[in-house]
């Protein structure tokens, strides 16, 4: 939520010079395109956003762009990420950080528009069309996008899709939360938005973003047919969504392979008459979210291949193009503990955590 947005930018900085040390060849060869974009008279930014983009499979024509919202060092990682970078260079991908870009008008100082016609969605698709020409790929102005973000961005994408959901191949919300009205839980998609492949991913132990606003996105998505992943990090506070670095790039694979990205033809659907479906069992814990709403952890979970029966006194919680898929998100959800390896404070690694607040 807001809270990270005032994120220093010499931290940023400095974690940029620190990835490009240790992230070795990949990242540090790559060269970083760079442009700022100025706000319209009436739109809702306070200030010219700045955007990077990088092109892994080198000269070869862009078949969509992986937009990841900067919001701390947890999810500024994926950007310089060697096994991201690989990633996208399979799959012509470009790579595009979106820096931080606060409003001019809200009710938290430093906190951006939820909204992207309030200008950040034309900010995002203008930044493309410069890097594009700049780079000498100027395919990446219609490129089809994978939207990363945590936290605040993480709703923020999930308004994305509901602006611009023809564009959008995969969404993935981590941790999402903001303040209401303009929660992830508030949400309305149309038939565009709910085909939008996306990945939610919680912490059970995240008195920020919670478990139950993000699940009742997905659940009320879910039932009006959406090809949609929900995923818990167990005893997980407000952090950590490098975790699920590796299930997130399988995820993503297996979207790219049924929906075939190019920048000048529709993106094909997802089959939900193939594939499997998942379901968790909450286990009840005696912390809340700063809502007042109960945390939870997942002790049990299933898979089935589609057109079996789940348990039925468990929760819905997924769909898997594969059943490779579904039996590693399977493994990883019923990890009793999920490690704490990133933060997006670490200087405060326990930041979102209810067992350290102080009484």
């Amino acid at each position: 939520m807001g809270q990270e947005c005032a994120t220093k930018v010499s931290l940023v900085r400095k974690l940029v010079f620190l990835l490009l040390l240790t992230a070795g060849v990949a990242a540090a060869q790559l060269q970083q395109f760079r442009t700022v974009d100025s706000p319209q008279p009436d739109e809702n930014i306070d200030q010219p956003c700045r955007y990077e983009a990088s092109f892994p499979a080198g000269n070869k024509p862009v078949k969509a762009a992986w937009v990841t919202y900067d919001r701390g060092p947890d999810i500024t990682a994926f950007y310089f990420d060697p096994d991201v970078l690989a990633f996208a260079a399979k799959n012509d991908l470009a790579m595009v950080l979106a820096h931080q870009c606060p409003a001019a008008r809200t009710p938290e100082k430093g906190e951006m528009d939820m909204y992207p016609e309030h200008g950040l969605g034309r900010s995002l698709f203008a930044a493309l069309h410069s890097l594009g020409e700049e780079s000498g790929h100027p395919e990446l102005a219609q490129a089809k996008l994978i939207v990363l973000g945590f936290s605040g961005t993480g709703a923020y994408f999930g308004h994305f899709v509901a602006y611009a959901p023809k564009r959008v191949l995969a969404a993935i919300l981590t941790n999402p939360g903001q303040s209401d009205p303009d929660n992830i839980d508030k949400i309305k998609l149309d038939e565009d938005g709910v085909a939008v492949p996306e990945l939610i991913i919680a912490g059970g132990r995240d008195n920020v973003g919670g478990v139950l606003k993000p699940y009742a996105f997905y659940e009320h998505h879910r039932s009006e047919g959406a090809p949609w992943v929900y995923l818990v990090q167990n005893n997980i506070p407000h952090c950590c969504i490098n975790n699920t670095r590796a299930f997130m790039l399988h995820w993503l694979q297996a979207v790219i392979d049924q929906r075939k990205p190019d920048p000048q033809r529709p993106l094909l659907p997802m089959n939900l008459k193939s594939g499997w479906y998942g379901s968790i069992q909450p286990c009840s814990t005696p912390y809340k979210d700063h809502w007042g709403l109960p945390l939870w952890n997942v002790c049990e979970a299933h898979v089935e291949r589609a057109g079996k029966t789940l348990p039925n006194k468990e929760m819905p919680s997924g769909y898997f193009p594969t059943e490779a898929l579904a039996r590693e998100w399977l493994a990883f959800i019923k990890l009793p503990d999920h490690p704490k390896t990133s933060f997006a404070r670490p200087s405060d690694p326990n930041f979102g955590d209810p067992t350290k607040l102080n009484p």
